[in-house]
């Protein structure tokens, strides 16, 4: 799984792949520019998570999010592009 995130939310991912005991790496920094909102920084995230189909309560059309799992059942989902969208624990299944 590759996923792009802002620099200041690196701290929560990067202590959520740790407590979930995965080996991730950290790309440098760099420096996305949108119109009319200035810049900011982004960092990538490599990690070995794997892709899982996004469970229907997560997903608002076929295909516009990516779901990966994590060993203690969260859910990471991305935009196609993989942009962390946000992180999800899925119901308990009966």
């Amino acid at each position: 799984m590759i996923l792009y995130i802002p620099k200041a939310e690196q701290n929560d991912i990067t202590k959520l792949l740790q407590e979930e005991n995965i080996p991730f790496e950290i790309s440098e920094v760099t420096s996305i520019r949108e119109v009319g909102t200035g810049s900011y920084e982004m960092v990538t995230i490599q990690a070995n998570v794997a892709e899982v189909e996004v469970p229907a309560t997560y997903r608002s059309s076929e295909g516009d999010v990516r779901a990966f799992r994590l060993p203690s059942g969260r859910l990471l989902l991305t935009d196609l592009e993989g942009n962390l969208e946000r992180i999800e624990t899925p119901p308990p299944t009966r």
